[in-house]
């Protein structure tokens, strides 16, 4: 069974169509980051003091795809599902297609002057927002304020999933010890924050591509070292599953086209379920 249900007609260059149910409350004296909140859509939420949180890619709340994710999370956990604004005023969400391929090879037949040129009239629009692109530690504060906006809320539970950008996210924060209610988190295609892996002792997944220019072979082989002295010493529960023939991109932006990124996109999503199911809702 698919973590979404998809076909030809919901899924559209990356972007999940359909109706957000959800709602979003700007922030406000009580509340530093704006969110989008999500219950399920039938019957109560089994735990009103459990939260999944979701950071989205660079492209925040502009892209429908995350609030699409957040409602079906919601309706498969019984939830209180959350998706913080820690990104303001992203840049266009269509601006880097011409040069980040939705599956391995897509532009491989194109010159090396017209991949040039691509580049360079990429960065020419997105100028504005390379302090952002380029520092994701500049997010930090945000994506911890919307987590201690929870806690003094009452939550006393909390698992984060992060996609790219969000990914670099759940990194900091798991580093983080003082984040006593951030039991887990998944993390998918992110950066490699390799000053945070230190710091991390709790549960963690990590859903990699194997074609990520990002999140390289070398970069994957360090990350499985660095954590399987953790693994065998201190027992810290981790896992990292790289999925073949997949770009950056796949558990949050997948095209439907590509058998498989659309079975990564479902095993990503549908491990987030089983993770939340076993460190917020079982006796972990």
């Amino acid at each position: 069974m698919s973590f979404i249900p998809l076909s030809t007609c919901c899924l559209q260059g990356g972007r999940l169509t359909g109706t957000p149910r959800g709602t979003f409350t700007a922030s406000n004296n009580t509340q530093r980051v704006g969110r989008y909140q999500t219950k399920p859509s039938e019957g109560k939420v089994v735990d009103e003091k459990v939260a999944l949180v979701l950071y989205t890619d660079a492209f925040g709340l502009e892209l429908s795809n995350p609030k699409i994710m957040a409602d079906a999370f919601a309706d498969q956990l019984k939830i209180n599902v959350y998706v913080p604004e820690y990104i303001i005023n992203p840049p266009p969400v269509d601006v880097f297609e011409p040069v980040a391929p939705l599956y391995p090879d897509q532009y491989a037949s194109r010159s090396w002057a017209t991949t040039i040129y691509m580049i360079i009239e990429v960065i020419w629009k997105i100028w504005r927002w390379l302090p952002m692109l380029l520092f994701p530690k500049k997010q930090v504060p945000l994506a911890q304020a919307a987590i201690n906006d929870l806690t003094s809320e009452g939550y006393e539970k909390i698992v984060a999933v992060g996609y790219c950008r969000g990914g670099a996210m759940v990194q900091y924060l798991l580093s983080n010890q003082a984040n006593t209610t951030l039991v887990g988190g998944i993390i998918c295609h992110p950066s490699p924050e390799k000053s945070t892996w230190p710091q991390i002792t709790k549960p963690s997944v990590w859903h990699l591509a194997d074609h990520d220019q990002m999140f390289g072979a070398k970069d994957i082989q360090l990350l499985k070292d660095s954590f399987q002295k953790k693994v065998e010493d201190e027992n810290v529960d981790f896992d990292c599953i790289v999925h073949t023939d997949t770009v950056h991109g796949f558990a949050a932006r997948p095209t439907l086209e590509h058998e498989a990124t659309k079975k990564a996109f479902n095993e990503a999503n549908k491990s987030v379920v089983g993770f939340c199911e076993n460190y917020l809702l079982g006796s972990d």
